[in-house]
């Protein structure tokens, strides 16, 4: 379970700042939609990391 947890922290934070960077390069409008979900994902897996953290 830390380990699937520490992947979705890692994936989504990482791709919640990489999306708009790369959707600004390539010139198309951003989904902000699909950032917020990123975001919000990311720092909820990290809350339950620390959460959790002796359970783990």
């Amino acid at each position: 379970m830390k380990t699937l947890l520490n992947f979705f922290v890692v994936t989504l934070l990482n791709a919640a700042f990489l999306y708009p960077l790369w959707f600004y390069g390539v010139g198309k409008p951003i989904s902000w939609l699909v950032e917020i979900s990123m975001l919000s994902g990311g720092i909820f897996s990290f809350y339950l990391l620390v959460k959790y953290r002796r359970r783990l």
